[in-house]
């Protein structure tokens, strides 16, 4: 596992360091490079919190450390971003920032950052209070994935690091890894996951 846990934490080290990179290229006041950075490292870390939340047996394997501790740093560096984000730009550009815009079209997704930031901290509450909804709350927490793609809109189309072709191919990677894991474990059947599973344990055996 040792290979594993030193493979994944290269991996996100080389795409914070690239994100550094490029986040440094346009020379901006200090409060719009916060912005951007919060932007940018958010999306991340939700990405990683998405992932070690559905694979938490396989985090555990590898960190050798109690999976929610792993899972719960990912997921509150990914929270406190994306939820700073648009409260910059709100101070910025004032509270209309908060305003969904769901007409025309192009714009509901150039602005999807807005329901975005409602849906993740649904998601995030039904985490928190998640022994008050036992039977709900797995359900409601899944709305990060659609905050996820919303946000993948948002930067796609408006954001100012997204110019750049690096930039764009590490945003679609994670949003196609996002979209894999989601239709591997909601969506499809439960006796071809536990196939796929016994798989991997042979494997490792």
């Amino acid at each position: 596992m040792k290979y594993e846990r030193e493979l994944i934490v290269s991996s996100v080290v080389v795409v914070v360091g690239i994100i550094l990179f490029f986040l440094y290229q346009e020379t901006s006041s200090t409060i719009n490079m916060i912005v951007r950075a919060a932007a940018l490292f958010g999306y991340l870390f939700l990405f990683l919190g998405i992932l070690s939340s559905e694979y938490r047996i396989q985090m555990k394997k590898v960190f050798d450390r109690p999976f929610l501790n792993t899972h719960h740093h990912l997921a509150r560096a990914g929270v406190v971003l994306v939820l700073l984000h648009p409260l910059l730009v709100a101070y910025q550009s004032g509270l209309s920032a908060f305003l969904p815009v769901f007409y025309p079209v192009m714009d509901f997704l150039m602005l999807a950052g807005r329901p975005a930031f409602y849906i993740i901290l649904v998601a995030v509450l039904a985490g928190v209070f998640r022994k008050r909804i036992p039977k709900k709350w797995r359900s409601i927490h899944a709305l990060n994935y659609l905050g996820f793609v919303l946000v993948f809109f948002h930067a796609w189309l408006i954001g100012t690091d997204l110019r750049y072709a690096l930039m764009q191919v590490i945003w679609l990677a994670m949003a196609l890894i996002v979209l894999t894991v989601y239709i591997h474990k909601h969506i499809m059947p439960t006796p071809v996951r536990k196939k796929d599973a016994g798989r991997g344990q042979s494997k490792n055996a």
